[in-house]
């Protein structure tokens, strides 16, 4: 799966802020795994879901010493079913583990 370029939550000017960040095969490989370690993803897969994007959440960490360490501490997985069906998939990574899943479903009524 290539997912591309995304923005960065979390890094000042807030989602996106003007920078990008090439996502690597071998992290999207890992939250996708973790994604379908889940009961709750494999749920969402066997009802048709499919993944659609991956996020990644950057923190930045100065330490005593002025340096600066970034690291993707957590990851946002987008998963759609069709057209009415889309679920958020929040994980920790330093756990490997899924923490949330907002499943949102549209209708739409045409007259």
């Amino acid at each position: 799966m290539d997912f591309g370029r995304h923005g960065v939550p979390g890094m000042m000017g807030g989602f996106g802020g003007g920078y990008n960040l090439q996502v690597s095969q071998d992290f999207t490989t890992n939250v996708t795994n973790i994604a379908q370690n889940d009961s709750d993803v494999q749920n969402l897969i066997s009802q048709g879901y499919n993944i659609t994007a991956i996020h990644p959440i950057i923190q930045n960490v100065l330490n005593g010493n002025g340096a600066v360490t970034t690291q993707a501490t957590t990851a946002i997985v987008m998963m759609q079913n069709g057209t009415s069906g889309y679920a958020q998939v929040t994980m920790d990574l330093s756990q490997a583990k899924v923490t949330q899943i907002v499943i949102t479903t549209r209708t739409v009524i045409t007259k």
